[in-house]
């Protein structure tokens, strides 16, 4: 009898059937919600219950059905009550398995027919072995004979046709023993590898629900189970499709991109997705006091909260890749390399996923999108594209440069959300008649919150910024003090107007040992807060425009040279130092120009 560990859901002994009174049912997957790191699965069976008690069996669910996640209901509600779930998992097999000694015999019998042709190589090398000292005697017998004048040509011409026989008849026996050994080594691979996945078998688990029904009347009712499995995870991609040059709509599409390996193909499903962290869901939501200011040591502490998803995530590590065998060699679904690849790339959505979510969850921010229609969805880790929702925006298109960070001006789209349900970050794919432009990306986007896309690039804007180094000067002593001033222009190239925001900044200190002073913008102009400047400029046809910026920074050497001690390099490569680089590479960055 196959081991297993059965999991009491309920606490009603005298219903609770043994797993041979329990009558097993055709289920089929109906809905399935994704989340980041799993995914919930609800199967419906119909099942025909009368005033008496039934145990009814949903067999043949992976092993690594998170058991704590369980969820039964029977419909209609009159005709029943759920009175015990339990959950039970078994191995598949056992090392003594009638089917497993029938392999490992016949794993055996073609070993033992290799041997054979071995033990055939063997001997055929010490018959060569043999001739060959035949040779080399007969070699220096007439090497003998030849100097004493006795070579009988009779004899020589038998020794060598001796050899020349022995030899070729060796070599045909070799190649023999060696094409039967090749027309066996498929067969034995076969059985070998028969071996090792029954052997695996007896590792690898297999989970049945049971489902106990203490029944009021005979009727036709619907059993359905919902539980969790890790094995899945979604990201959100998006389709931005515009017609003409200055378009008056434009139509957004959301999908989600899902990809799971739970053992399970889910076959014309309702598919659902949710960014809601699936473990917070089932907790119930406590706050802890909030104490400001407190230094006084605590002895309470919060201990970390292992659920029985972990046993599943053990289990699904450890056994996904021989279910999945184990299906190939029943529905020929894919290679093992090509299953390993989509494993690997479905890992790496997962773990971007779950941290994307995350960074939504504390905004605050959950959301639940349904797919539209039906859909199927192989557990072969292959990702699937399911369209969550569609909206027509009226968008405005401007031009916007930034010379410091790129000499392409951008045609962008400004737009507000107005399609019922937040946007999420991921990537868009722009389309303009029809042709494809690339692919930028998009953050979060709350409804009705205003956002921008970049459509492509502005050719019809030429951009500079240019240091003057006649105005520029670096002068090290105590302390560095660098003058910068820089030329920053836009041309329009096209015969049209052309409306540009051109945006570029002054730096501001946040460090007390960093001093800014001389600022100096022409056109007038002053920076905000921020060290942002912004013109809005009316380009007319082959118009150029040229904007001078100046300041002065002082600061200790020390903060560039502790950077070049460290070997970090300059970035003078890049058009703009990073915001969030630490001050001394921005410095410099700055240097680099001189």
């Amino acid at each position: 009898m196959k081991r297993g560990w059965v999991v009491l859901l309920g606490l009603l002994p005298a219903v609770v059937a043994q797993a041979q009174e329990s009558q097993p049912v055709a289920s089929r997957i109906q809905k399935v919600t994704v989340y980041s790191d799993r995914a919930q699965v609800t199967r419906g069976a119909a099942v025909e219950v009368d005033a008496s008690a039934s145990v009814w069996a949903f067999p043949n669910l992976p092993g690594w059905v998170d058991e704590g996640s369980v969820r039964v209901t029977l419909q209609p509600a009159d005709v029943g009550q759920i009175a015990d779930v339990r959950v039970q998992r078994e191995y598949l097999a056992r090392s003594n398995d009638a089917e497993l000694r029938k392999a490992e015999a016949a794993a055996q019998e073609i070993a033992n027919q290799i041997a054979v042709l071995d033990d055939e190589v063997r001997i055929l090398a010490a018959q060569e072995k043999q001739v060959e000292t035949i040779r080399a005697f007969s070699l220096e017998k007439i090497g003998k004979d030849s100097v004493m004048g006795t070579v009988q040509v009779a004899t020589y011409g038998e020794v060598v046709k001796f050899l020349g026989d022995a030899l070729r008849d060796l070599a045909t026996r070799r190649r023999a023993v060696q094409q039967a050994k090749a027309a066996l080594e498929p067969e034995r691979l076969a059985r070998a590898r028969r071996v090792e996945d029954l052997r695996g078998l007896g590792q690898l688990e297999e989970t049945t629900v049971f489902v106990s029904i203490d029944g009021r009347r005979k009727a036709q009712a619907r059993v359905e189970l919902t539980y969790m499995l890790p094995g899945a995870t979604w990201e959100p991609a998006h389709e931005l499709r515009v017609a003409g040059t200055k378009p008056g709509a434009a139509t957004l599409a959301s999908y989600a991109v899902v990809s799971q390996a739970t053992g399970e193909d889910w076959e014309n499903a309702e598919i659902a997705f949710s960014t809601q962290s699936a473990t917070e869901s089932i907790r119930i939501p406590e706050l802890e006091s909030l104490t400001l200011g407190d230094t006084k040591p605590t002895s309470r502490f919060m201990a970390s909260r292992t659920t029985s998803f972990s046993r599943a995530q053990k289990a699904y590590e450890g056994q996904n890749r021989m279910w999945n065998q184990r299906r190939s060699t029943k529905v020929q679904v894919q290679s093992e390399e090509v299953y390993e690849e989509s494993y690997h790339d479905l890992q790496t959505v997962q773990s971007k996923t779950v941290e994307v979510f995350r960074t939504l969850q504390v905004r605050g921010t959950t959301t639940h999108f349904r797919g539209e229609g039906r859909a199927t969805v192989r557990g072969d880790g292959r990702p699937a594209r399911l369209r969550i929702g569609q909206c027509t925006l009226t968008p405005s298109q401007r031009v916007v440069a930034a010379p410091e960070q790129s000499l392409n001006a951008a045609r962008i789209l400004e737009m507000t959300n107005g399609g019922g349900q937040p946007l999420l970050p991921g990537k868009v794919a722009l389309f303009q008649e029809g042709a494809f432009l690339g692919m930028t990306d998009l953050g979060f986007v709350a409804e009705q919150e205003k956002f921008s896309l970049f459509l492509a690039v502005a050719d019809e804007v030429k951009l500079s910024r240019v240091l003057d180094k006649t105005r520029s000067s670096l002068v090290r002593k105590a302390r560095t003090r660098m003058v910068v001033s820089f030329e920053v222009g836009a041309e329009n190239l096209s015969d049209h107007d052309v409306t540009v925001t051109l945006a570029d900044r002054i730096p501001v200190s946040e460090d007390k040992e960093i001093r800014i002073d001389q600022v100096s913008v022409e056109p007038a102009g002053a920076p905000d807060d921020k060290g942002l400047i912004t013109w809005t400029l009316q380009l007319k046809p082959r118009e150029k425009r040229v904007f001078r910026i100046s300041y002065r920074v002082e600061y200790p050497p020390a903060l560039v040279l502790e950077m070049k001690r460290a070997g970090r390099p300059s970035r003078a490569a890049s058009p703009a130092p990073a915001a969030d680089a630490p001050i001394g590479e921005q410095l410099m960055d700055l240097e680099s120009n001189f």
